[in-house]
């Protein structure tokens, strides 16, 4: 089974003038992304707005992608959603596509009980041979794993091989290593750039962080300078990444300054929000533009 780790952008979905996923953009995304030595991409995870699309449209976005990247890095595809038969068939269709491993958050807007979010993980992980990240967001799930739940996960089903941690607590992201205990390859995957020379040092494996969409570079040196055991260089990178947390600021959710970012280093040109989405204002997008030339990106 392929090892998914390091860098992984949650890679934003593009949408054109009407609306529709924009594939020519994203293609051109994809090519900005791979250039900057990113290890794989990410696609239909929150940066991804997986929440609005339908499945049928998710299908040919990541159809198209799989074809387009065509073996370039590891393509991880986010399948979660409120409905089990959706995430079945959204699962079914992009394993036959080619994808490398899937991305599951557990239901969301109901909380469930540990048992039950058992259940549902084991069900998904018995469909599939491809690899599970497991997705962990309790602040928009409202239900957080802790890590004897996650290597109960990893214990009971092979293919469920890392998690992405998107919280805050340091301590909880190293935690997560004690699946490691079980599956020497389990990988824990960091969502915050303030968090990188930390866990880094402390031996996690990845990041799916939003600020790779628009300045990969700074995620993949810190990364791969920590690799090679060079950590004078990694903290140069990791105070840019720590700065370019800022865009965060611009947005809510944080994710459509994110998009603003990369609409202007990669596609020169506005893009176009779906609802409930709205594009910037004016004085947001010139506080995305003012950081990017102070971040020395455009």
């Amino acid at each position: 089974m392929k090892r998914l780790c390091g860098v992984n952008p949650p890679v934003i979905t593009i949408f054109d003038e009407n609306y529709k996923v924009d594939i020519e953009a994203s293609k051109k995304q994809a090519d900005f992304l791979i250039s900057k030595g990113v290890d794989g991409l990410a696609y239909l995870g929150t940066s991804g707005e997986f929440s609005i699309m339908t499945v049928e449209e998710k299908k040919k976005y990541i159809k198209e992608m799989i074809q387009y990247v065509n073996g370039r890095v590891n393509v991880i595809v986010g399948v979660g959603d409120t409905c089990l038969d959706n995430t079945m068939d959204l699962l079914k269709f992009v394993e036959s596509a080619g994808a490398d491993g899937v991305l599951l958050i557990n239901p969301y807007f109901s909380v469930y009980s540990t048992e039950e979010v058992k259940a549902y993980f084991g069900y998904v992980a018995s469909h599939t041979s491809l690899p599970i990240i497991i997705y962990n967001f309790p602040d928009l799930t409202g239900y957080c794993f802790n890590a004897d739940v996650v290597c109960d996960l990893v214990r009971a089903n092979k293919n469920i091989v890392g998690i992405k941690d998107t919280i805050g607590d340091f301590n909880h992201v190293l935690s997560m290593q004690k699946a490691k205990e079980i599956n020497p390859d389990f990988a824990v995957f960091s969502a915050y750039e303030n968090q990188a020379m930390g866990i880094l040092a402390c031996g996690v494996d990845g990041f799916i962080n939003a600020t790779a969409n628009f300045a990969p570079e700074y995620t993949v040196n810190t990364y791969q300078a920590a690799i090679r055991g060079d950590f004078n260089e990694a903290a140069v990178w990791f105070r840019k990444m720590v700065n370019a947390m800022d865009i965060y600021s611009f947005s809510t959710p944080l994710f459509l300054a994110c998009k603003q970012a990369m609409y202007y280093r990669v596609l020169n040109q506005d893009g176009y929000e779906r609802l409930p989405a709205l594009s910037l204002d004016a004085q947001a997008k010139a506080n995305v533009y003012n950081k990017m030339r102070e971040l020395k990106l455009l």
